[in-house]
């Protein structure tokens, strides 16, 4: 069992309380009040199976709850991308045997040094080439428990010997986790910008949005919506059934390709483990609403597919494909997004999420709010911080370099 004592008393000497008051760090709870959770660490497949109705309700219940950080999502990403090296080390706390607080971690160890090595967010660490996008991880925490939670993790994470490294990507700098890394890793934490997430809200109408984007923008959207009701207009189309998902995946593959060769750069749905991860966890999430692959027709041509999830408040805009031809006459992805907005706005959902993206990037476009994002890495050893930032700037030379010396 482990006590948490309101942290207004008095440290030990030369203890730090990870979560003390401040302006950035979490709230801390009312004077006199004494917690007593019990911490598990989930480290073998089948508990984590077994995780799986206890986690989904804290998910519904806690703030950083959406579909990246469901069962679903972490269990199905484990099974098909965890290597020899990588073990499970999730972090659950329990009070009276409810689940109230999960920190989804893995180690990925080396045969150099068998026994330690680097705690990851389970869905993150894949290879680029193979990358899921995992974003918004945190700490799932029952409502009101945010600062006693956050105090535990901190002291696990700085009192557990086998990691050297702690490297967890794609926060939202306003996370309880993140707080949790700046409050304990003291000057031995290295930050870095992950660009913005991209949300807009779908308040108000159409209309309304389109007024937002300024006159010249709505004025050529307007355009092309003619355009496209004068050669019979766009229909959309929502996968029926799971088993419908795979044809619908094979055309959204068909147009990301074509779009990315254009690009000169490799789509992701070449990845077998992409493919494989996205099939798996489709089948899970079909059944709860969860996701689905629209499709943009006009008449027979296919003008553009989105792969959005869905939350309660939420549409989250994955990926997409759309056709090159005839992209300036009828705007064909700005369209489907416009569409896939009407019908979140009709189901009640009040956001829709383009995202994690750097500037310059298309979804500015689209007049959303931005929330900062970070990669954040915490070195045990002062050392290792310092190398870091030595190998930064020497990439960072060796790229200026090459720029310098290819030709035009």
């Amino acid at each position: 069992m482990q006590p948490v004592v309101n942290p207004y008393e008095k440290p030990l000497a030369g203890k730090a309380i990870a979560g003390e008051e401040s302006n950035d760090r979490p709230p801390m709870p009312l004077a006199g009040t004494v917690y007593t959770l019990d911490r598990e660490l989930v480290t073998d497949n089948a508990v984590f199976k077994d995780l799986e109705a206890d986690w989904n309700t804290l998910l519904g219940r806690s703030d950083a709850g959406s579909v990246f950080m469901s069962w679903a999502w972490h269990y199905t990403w484990w099974q098909v991308y965890a290597g020899k090296h990588d073990h499970l080390h999730i972090i659950t706390w329990r009070r009276n045997g409810v689940l109230v607080g999960l920190l989804p971690l893995y180690l990925r160890t080396c045969s150099i040094v068998p026994r330690r090595g680097c705690l990851r967010l389970t869905g993150t660490g894949e290879l680029a080439i193979d990358e899921v996008a995992t974003e918004y991880g945190d700490l799932l925490v029952e409502p009101g428990l945010e600062s006693e939670t956050g105090i535990l993790a901190s002291d696990y994470l700085q009192q557990f010997n086998g990691w050297t490294q702690i490297e967890l990507s794609c926060l939202l700098q306003d996370s309880l986790l993140y707080k949790i890394l700046l409050a304990g890793g003291e000057n031995r934490v290295r930050e870095r910008s992950a660009g913005f997430r991209y949300r807009l809200s779908l308040q108000g109408d159409e209309s309304d949005y389109l007024e937002s984007l300024g006159a010249s923008r709505a004025k050529r959207i307007r355009r092309s919506q003619r355009a496209a009701d004068k050669d019979g207009g766009i229909e959309l189309t929502s996968i029926k059934t799971a088993d419908s998902f795979d044809a619908a995946f094979r055309e959204l593959a068909e147009l990301n390709h074509e779009r990315q060769l254009h690009k000169r750069r490799k789509s992701v749905f070449a990845s077998e483990r992409f493919r494989q991860f996205h099939h798996q966890l489709s089948r899970q999430l079909f059944a709860e609403g969860a996701v689905d692959i629209v499709r943009f027709h006009l008449g027979t041509r296919l003008l553009a597919v989105l792969y959005c999830y869905y939350d309660a408040d939420n549409c989250h805009y994955y990926q997409s494909g759309f056709t090159r031809k005839d992209s300036n006459r009828y705007m064909s992805l700005t369209l489907a997004h416009l569409m896939e907005m009407q019908r979140n706005r009709e189901a009640g959902r009040k956001y829709y999420d383009f995202m994690r993206g750097e500037p310059p990037t298309y979804k500015e476009d689209f007049n959303c709010d931005t929330s900062p994002m970070v990669d954040v890495s915490v070195y045990r050893w002062r050392w290792q911080l310092g190398l870091a930032l030595a190998n930064r700037r020497l990439r960072a030379r060796v790229r200026k370099y090459l720029q310098r010396i290819r030709p035009d």
